[in-house]
């Protein structure tokens, strides 16, 4: 599922997305990864959210959630979290939640007619807003966005995707690196990320995308990657061209399935 995003800081036109040089958000995962309704009846499984919340040096970010009340979420006056969320603390939305139970009441609706059925089997979208901040009250120092989120009736969820390494010339990446060099980097999945799942149209393979994003001055002019399906192509590398001076980079990697399952990886690498 895509993130809308609406930002208090330099004009994303000039800002090359894969570069850290401000606060951001460069994800959102919940886990489980969509909101279960169980088919049989009963509360849904507590959602944790978490936000991959980066700066381009070491400071303390703070990050708060809100569960979004209906309304144009992309309205110039829609304040999420503000006067049109409530507030989710720690990330967690709770089936005993007043704010959850409201949602459910809204999106739900008599099981037994197959209409109200299908429409939740199918998924029904939400909204959570987050806010990061490092406090200091600067248009660079925070960030405003959405995560639509999908609450499902389903006894089979999605699942996140799991990554779990970074490979550099097949090795897992630790450093340090050459500097003003071209470099490949390949993403590893565990086993089962990438799951089958049937559609509106039928039997299909997720086909999760990887998002890269770097601190310092490399090169990230094309820093994205896909993973093949049957079928389909994709290239699960990607190159980055390290800086021309030694530093310290820190690199990201998020990988997103199609269906709002995320999961991401941090590698902090001397270039020298």
């Amino acid at each position: 599922m895509a993130a809308g995003l609406w930002v208090s800081g330099c004009d994303n036109d000039l800002e090359k997305q894969s570069q850290v040089t401000r606060v951001r958000v460069l994800a959102v995962r919940s886990t489980p990864a969509e909101l279960v309704l169980p088919p049989g009846g009963g509360a849904p499984e507590t959602v944790r959210l978490e936000a991959l919340a980066v700066a381009p040096d070491a400071r303390p970010l703070t990050v708060t959630f809100a569960l979004c009340r209906p309304g144009n979420v992309y309205s110039a006056d829609f304040e999420c979290p503000g006067k049109d969320g409530v507030a989710l603390p720690e990330g967690r939305l709770s089936p005993e939640d007043p704010a959850l139970r409201a949602l459910l009441e809204e999106v739900g609706g008599d099981t037994s007619d197959p209409a109200v059925r299908a429409r939740l089997e199918a998924g029904v979208n939400f909204y959570v807003g987050y806010e990061v901040s490092d406090g200091s009250g600067t248009p660079e120092g925070g960030e405003r966005g959405l995560r639509r989120m999908t609450a499902r009736l389903t006894d089979t969820p999605n699942q996140n995707p799991r990554l779990t390494d970074v490979l550099y010339q097949g090795t897992p990446l630790s450093g340090p690196l050459p500097m003003g060099a071209e470099v490949e980097f390949t993403p590893v999945l565990a086993e089962g990320s990438q799951e089958t799942y049937v559609g509106a149209e039928g039997e299909a393979t997720e086909r999760i995308s990887y998002a890269w994003h770097a601190t310092g001055t490399g090169d990230v002019e094309f820093f994205r990657s896909v993973q093949p399906v049957e079928g389909e192509p994709g290239e699960p590398e990607t190159e980055y061209t390290t800086p021309d001076t030694a530093q310290q980079v820190t690199f990201y990697v998020v990988a997103r399935d199609e269906r709002g399952g995320t999961d991401w990886l941090t590698r902090t690498i001397e270039v020298r």
